[in-house]
């Protein structure tokens, strides 16, 4: 009995300390995330700008990374408009008051299931296997332990949207 308790603790320890060191990757993830993000909004183009509320909001179903990006973009604007972060929920209402809108691998299979969806003059950028092939715009990957990502300037287009050369150049071009 003494050693079953002892070996439940340990489990306990291991899996608390798992769970602790996971959730300091995935914050230090997306704040890297957060900052390409600010980056890909500063290089891109829309070919009707928008202005909701003479902010650049930036959107998100998951409200761990919207949270995550209220530090690490603390201040900033885009195009000379100030950067809001926004949780929403994944309904036409709410996207449309999007410049642009990050789907997380916790919320994929959600914006997945919900296709009625719009993003005209939207940026949209995810992290999922397939993702542009849903008609995605950007696609962060792992490559050798460091974020990449892939553009797809075809589904830009079809969207209303241009991306920098100087963007372009650092990515890797795929047709979604």
């Amino acid at each position: 009995m003494q050693l079953l308790k002892l070996l439940l603790n340990g489990l306990l320890i291991t899996l608390t300390l798992f769970f602790s060191a996971n959730s300091a990757a995935t914050e230090k993830e997306y704040m890297l995330k957060a900052g390409f993000l600010y980056n890909f909004a500063r290089f891109a183009n829309w070919v009707t700008p928008t202005y909701h509320n003479d902010n650049f909001t930036l959107c998100s179903p998951d409200e761990t990374f919207i949270n995550i990006a209220d530090v690490a973009l603390t201040k900033r604007s885009i195009k000379k408009r100030p950067l809001v972060n926004k949780h929403i929920s994944l309904e036409p209402n709410s996207i449309k008051l999007c410049d642009m809108v990050f789907i997380t691998s916790k919320t994929y299979a959600n914006w997945k299931s919900t296709p009625n969806l719009t993003y005209k003059n939207i940026l949209l950028v995810g992290e999922n296997d397939g993702f542009i092939e849903s008609n995605g715009h950007i696609r962060f990957f792992l490559s050798s332990g460091k974020v990449r990502f892939e553009i797809s300037p075809n589904n830009l287009k079809i969207d209303g949207l241009t991306m920098s050369s100087k963007v372009l150049r650092l990515a890797r071009i795929v047709d979604g």
